[in-house]
């Protein structure tokens, strides 16, 4: 199936592994031209190198550290200048300390807006033009199943990805009329580096193994597993492409069935 991502720019954002990196692969074999960055230099360096598989695929890299400002800046206004435009923007963020509200210091708080909220809207900001200019544009949040279904030690990443989730929609009626379609997509578990991070600190609470937590949670789900980086990446690659043309304001659970609400 020909998704029409075929010469379109994305951008994907931590995308040296996990989530972002499959993301990043998912488009460029969909013949999509694509931008990563991360934090670190060496590995958005050898991300790129991957991806590009030996110059087969137009990889773009930039270091950059989100949750600072300045960063944020030079990260748009290189992949501005190698691309001249962003078509396709698909925020990712790490995730923030892992504490319950009583353990949560104020400090925490700015770090956790600084890391997830404050560069999203700096690159959303810097992408519209140029979409409503061309009348033609894809905004993906990745947020998390959390926004739903909070759960334990989990309070900062909630919190800032729902006011993601607020902004997603909103944006998505503001900018309907530019043909700019903005959606969010909502991991559930799913075994990248930092789902074995938040097992291994249960497992290390709880004094039991990180078999025991994982299998806690893979219970929770009706498919009986975690979800693998490939299984979001194709979901999000279908809300960018022109297949989903009439898909805006939506958010999509891509979590094995772990949600149990209706709607």
């Amino acid at each position: 199936m020909d998704l029409g991502l075929k010469g379109k720019v994305v951008l994907v954002t931590a995308a040296s592994k996990g989530l972002g990196y499959a993301v990043a692969e998912t488009m460029l074999a969909e013949g999509a031209r694509v931008a990563i960055s991360s934090r670190n230099e060496e590995s958005t360096r050898k991300a790129a190198e991957q991806l590009s598989q030996g110059g087969k695929y137009d990889v773009f890299h930039v270091q950059a550290d989100l949750s600072n400002p300045a960063e944020t800046g030079r990260l748009m206004d290189q992949v501005l200048d190698h691309f001249g435009r962003v078509d396709i923007l698909v925020c990712n963020t790490g995730g923030p300390k892992t504490a319950d509200f009583v353990n949560t210091t104020f400090r925490d708080w700015q770090n956790g807006m600084d890391m997830m909220l404050y560069p999203v809207l700096q690159m959303t900001e810097r992408v519209i033009p140029k979409m409503k200019e061309n009348k033609w544009g894809r905004i993906i949040y990745m947020t998390s199943t959390w926004v739903k279904q909070p759960r334990q030690s989990g309070v900062i990443s909630t919190m800032a990805r729902s006011a993601i989730s607020g902004l997603s929609k909103h944006l998505s009626n503001e900018l309907a009329p530019d043909n700019i379609l903005v959606n969010q997509v909502m991991p559930g578990p799913t075994w990248t580096d930092r789902s074995k991070e938040i097992t291994s600190r249960l497992a290390e609470q709880r004094g039991v193994p990180v078999e025991v937590i994982k299998a806690e949670i893979a219970k929770e789900i009706p498919l009986g597993r975690y979800g693998t980086a490939e299984e979001i990446a194709q979901a999000v690659t279908f809300l960018a492409s022109e297949k989903a043309s009439f898909i805006t304001g939506a958010s999509l659970q891509v979590d094995g069935g772990q949600i149990k609400a209706t709607v």
